[in-house]
């Protein structure tokens, strides 16, 4: 896979910043790239690496991102995500990368947590970690205990977004980890220069009342507070009302604030002609994946989530979101 001149300077960017620093932020928009960039980065490396999601979809995407260039690696988690990560290259490459001797490894942040005692010999040797999705490691988390578990590494982080909700810097001056930062091109710049497409934002009118419903410390809506305004407001009907006025026929996603609020989205949708599934943490293993590769076959127009698509999804056929 070649990569773009943009992408190609970011990754020079990155090895610029690892001459005065060990971790580096790089940020670069949604659909910019990021899992390309940082996956050819792995590619070079000559030591053992390691790049870490920290759920299923995001580590078989990068996991995918490495078959693509050709990387051998080995996945660090249950038999059944192995199992989904070798299915899913054998459907989209003929072949699989997995090794499970390999240099290279893939891995969700708690599987490495909880794998410390076992493999901590193979930690001391790891020269590079990766982290998608950045902007969630600061040193008192799961993620920043992770970066810890690999002391002779340099660290790299991506993300589109970095800054926090909670008002924790992710500098190493501050509350996270990151020594320095380097940026790609603006999202208006990859519009432009053709990389990403324009977008339309709708906002209908909506009766949802959200005077009474808190905020976290984190930033987000009170969920359960949030689960009431919904249910209490036409909203549901609403979603799918405007998508079959203004985005009719096309694949898209839509968010729910819960299992129950998706669940009458998707029986709202089919009820109007629109192939719909619900899919959410409590969604077994198998049965996500299954329901992800019929929406990437087109047999799905709706994939109704809660909690699982806000960051990372790579599904270029999307053409709406609500």
């Amino acid at each position: 896979m070649k990569l773009f001149d943009h992408q190609l300077t970011l990754k020079s960017d990155i090895y610029k910043a690892w001459q005065r620093h060990r971790n580096v932020m790089a940020v670069l928009p949604t659909g910019g790239g990021k899992t390309v960039v940082f996956s050819d980065v792995i590619k070079d490396c000559d030591r053992p690496s390691v790049a870490i999601a920290h759920r299923q979809e995001l580590v078989g995407q990068m996991a995918m991102a490495l078959a693509r260039q050709g990387v051998a690696h080995r996945v660090i988690g249950p038999k059944s995500l192995v199992k989904l990560v070798v299915s899913s290259q054998i459907e989209e490459l003929g072949t699989h990368f997995h090794n499970p001797n390999a240099r290279c490894a893939v891995a969700g942040v708690d599987t490495l947590i909880r794998r410390e005692k076992e493999m901590g010999a193979w930690f001391n040797q790891v020269g590079l970690w990766v982290i998608d999705e950045g902007h969630h490691v600061v040193r008192s988390n799961k993620w920043g205990t992770a970066t810890t578990l690999f002391p002779h590494a340099y660290g790299l982080g991506v993300t589109a977004t970095p800054t926090r909700a909670d008002g924790q810097g992710l500098g190493s001056h501050a509350d996270g980890v990151f020594d320095t930062m380097v940026e790609g091109p603006q999202m208006r710049w990859l519009i432009d220069n053709k990389f990403l497409c324009d977008y339309r934002i709708f906002a209908p009118p909506s009766d949802l009342d959200l005077s009474t419903v808190n905020t976290t410390a984190g930033g987000d809506y009170n969920p359960k507070k949030l689960k009431t305004a919904v249910q209490s407001s036409h909203v549901i009907g609403d979603v799918v009302e405007h998508y079959l006025r203004i985005a009719p026929g096309k694949q898209g996603i839509t968010f729910a604030t819960d299992v129950d609020t998706a669940t009458d989205i998707a029986k709202q949708f089919r009820a109007a002609g629109v192939a719909a599934e619900v899919v959410s943490g409590t969604t077994p293993d198998a049965v996500r994946a299954e329901i992800i590769r019929r929406f990437r076959r087109k047999e799905l127009q709706q994939l109704v989530n809660v909690d699982l698509f806000g960051e990372g999804f790579d599904v270029p056929g999307i053409e709406v979101v609500s």
